[in-house]
């Protein structure tokens, strides 16, 4: 048989470069002859193409995990680095102001090592990393600038403090372990409130830290009682023309107790302090209208109820007796509702942004016998719980009366108000109640006499 290689060549290079469909039908028959190029198995390997340079992606120009824009990682560093030292700064400031418990400090550090760590670890993302970079910033510089404002407060509170400050922390502390007696005097005194003067709110605060009970026992003004350091009777306010310890004797003499401490405020001092707290809550046990005082406060409306009352309501409240049948008797009670308003503002968590500027609102009209040690130790222990206070109001009566026989005005004749003695006793009762740690009672049994003065008493 003859072979034609030329047609062969080319019918072998149509098969290499065009291969042939081979439909089913074709694939069935066994009949047709197959192809086969043997050339194809004799030819030398060849290397795939080389890639377009498009896609070609050198080792030199992707981005590094380690080299990824140094200018920036720097800058995240020295963010780092800069809440770091701000976190450590408020740690020491907090320290320094004694206003946290210790246990409180650490977990606080713990906190912000903890943000530290996240920041660290986030800052491998762009955006959301440089978010917590920044919050984390303003967190440590929040807590340096609230760091700096409680110091501020305390540097006031210096200011207003008179008491022994070269007492030891122990010895402050024994502030929040034992019970105590404070005498809060109110004077209208414009000058400097360490003179003597007399005094127009006499209140007694006897407070037990342990059980968390204070009692405010109330005398009026014109109460006829022994003057402390004399063999006569006067009527209490005289006793601040003698010295704060006069007023604090005679009121111990009178309860059978040792009252430990003062606080003196005159009206600009008490109008300060309630616009500090943000104002106050009061009810009114009936509708009345208050006489002016010029310098402080206008003639003000009050309505059955509650009130609202800014600093210069607060104080037309707390001084007004023309309005009522009572007199005295329902101004020292009204007295006692904005005291005790006032402690319900601050023993809440509100003192934690009130308390500087509450300090810093009183300093020139507000001194103490408690130190700077003292108050602290006791804001810190309210700080540590917030804990509830049971606080019970107590206001002595007596029966209106004249007498001549008044050792700061001898032969001139001045109302007074002879005490009852039965609600003498009952402010003593509740007194040792309060002292010998008594839990207080289910229902509010301190319940005020309701004795009528059938006389206003005079400003003498």
């Amino acid at each position: 048989m003859d072979f034609d290689f030329e047609s062969e060549e080319r019918a072998s290079g149509a098969s290499r470069h065009q291969p042939r469909k081979i439909r089913r039908s074709d694939e069935l028959s066994s009949t047709d002859p197959v192809t086969v190029d043997s050339s194809d198995f004799f030819q030398p390997d060849q290397e795939p193409p080389a890639p377009p340079p498009a896609q070609a992606a050198p080792a030199a120009s992707r981005p590094s995990k380690t080299s990824e824009h140094p200018p920036i990682r720097g800058l995240l560093m020295l963010i780092l680095t800069l809440q770091a030292i701000l976190s450590a700064a408020a740690l020491v400031q907090l320290y320094r102001t004694r206003m946290l418990p210790v246990y409180y400090l650490i977990v606080l550090a713990a906190l912000l090592v903890l943000i530290w760590l996240l920041v660290y670890k986030c800052q491998r993302y762009k955006v959301r990393g440089f978010l917590t970079r920044v919050l984390s910033v303003l967190l440590s510089a929040g807590m340096a600038v609230g760091c700096v404002w409680a110091q501020q407060g305390l540097a006031a509170l210096d200011k207003v403090t008179i008491g022994d400050d070269t007492v030891t922390d122990y010895e402050a502390m024994a502030i929040t372990t034992e019970p105590f007696v404070v005498y809060l005097s109110g004077v209208d005194n414009r000058g400097d409130l360490t003179e003597d003067a007399r005094s127009d709110v006499n209140i007694l605060a006897v407070v037990n830290p342990l059980t968390k009970r204070v009692a405010l026992v109330n005398t009026p003004r014109d109460y006829y009682v022994d003057l402390a350091g004399t063999d006569s009777k006067d009527k209490l306010t005289h006793a601040g023309l003698y010295g704060v310890e006069t007023s604090m004797a005679t009121l111990g003499d009178l309860y059978g107790i040792e009252v430990d401490h003062y606080v003196r405020i005159n009206f600009a001092g008490f109008i300060d302090i309630v616009d500090a707290l943000g104002g106050i809550d009061v009810y009114c046990d009936e509708a009345f209208t208050s006489v002016g005082s010029p310098g402080y406060y206008d003639p003000t409306d009050f309505e059955e109820g509650w009130n609202h009352l800014d600093g210069a309501a607060a104080l037309a409240f707390a001084r007004e007796r023309h309005a009522f049948a009572t007199g005295d008797i329902q101004r020292g009670i009204n007295q006692m509702k904005v005291i005790d308003a006032m402690l319900d503002k601050i023993k809440s968590p509100a003192l934690l942004t009130s308390y500087s500027r509450l300090l810093a609102a009183v300093s020139d009209n507000f001194v103490t016998s408690l130190s700077s040690n003292q108050i602290t130790a006791l804001v810190r222990m309210q700080l540590s719980d917030f804990a509830a206070w049971d606080i019970e109001n107590y206001s002595v009566t007596g029966s209106s009366s004249s007498s001549t026989h008044c050792y700061s005005a001898q032969g001139q004749k001045l109302y007074v108000m002879k005490p009852d003695e039965d609600s003498v006793a009952g402010a003593q009762e509740l007194i040792q109640s309060v002292l010998s740690g008594e839990p207080a009672p289910a229902a509010d049994s301190a319940a005020s006499g309701e004795t009528s003065s059938e006389a206003e008493s005079e400003a003498v």
